[in-house]
């Protein structure tokens, strides 16, 4: 009988150790740092002046740094780049990136979203065209997970979705030819990681 007692007495304290451990009260003012990189699965092809083609794709990577200020929600800013490999198409989307932890335990889902503006990089001239890039809309959202360390450190993952609406400007050399203009979005899956520090 004795042995019986001690026997559950040992599986409830390692019950109630591994209960401590998920339950873990993480920290929860602190900073955080994303990074992820988002693919262009939808190659826009859109023929121009002399019937040459544009293409935009690419893989754009993405660096957000930002401050959790409350007990499930944190607010950040980030930059990314996304550059056609012709050259032809070049733009840096700045973002506000507002995120949220369910839960303070060890394991807690994540959502973020991102809203912003697409700044356009330099334009190209193939005479006798001369493209010029306008920013526009970016969006973004992701779902993941982040698994703490210990209390005041993290790891997370996600995935997630972007969108980035573009305006090209082609002007003709030629004065009797018309400004064309045209609009590309386009559509991201992504994919990133981020690490939390909180110690306050």
């Amino acid at each position: 009988m004795k042995r019986i007692i001690l026997a559950a007495t040992l599986l409830l304290c390692l019950c109630g150790t591994a209960a401590a451990q998920r339950h873990i009260e993480f920290r929860w003012r602190g900073i955080y740092f994303v990074a992820d990189a988002a693919y262009a699965f939808n190659f826009n092809r859109t023929p121009g002046f002399n019937g040459i083609a544009d293409s935009v794709a690419g893989i754009m990577p993405s660096l957000i740094g930002g401050f959790q200020f409350r007990k499930e929600a944190s607010v950040g800013l980030g930059f990314s780049y996304l550059m056609d490999p012709t050259g032809a198409f070049t733009q840096l989307p700045l973002f506000v990136d507002l995120r949220s932890a369910f839960t303070r335990d060890r394991l807690t889902p994540v959502v973020a979203v991102q809203a912003g503006y697409s700044l356009p990089v330099g334009a190209s001239s193939e005479p006798p065209v001369t493209k010029i890039e306008e920013g526009g809309l970016y969006l973004g959202i992701e779902v993941g997970g982040r698994y703490a360390l210990n209390r005041s450190t993290a790891l997370g993952a996600h995935v997630g979705y972007r969108m980035l609406h573009s305006n090209k400007v082609m002007r003709s050399d030629d004065m009797n030819d018309p400004n064309l203009t045209e609009a590309a979005t386009l559509h991201m899956l992504a994919f990133g990681v981020y690490f939390t520090f909180c110690n306050w």
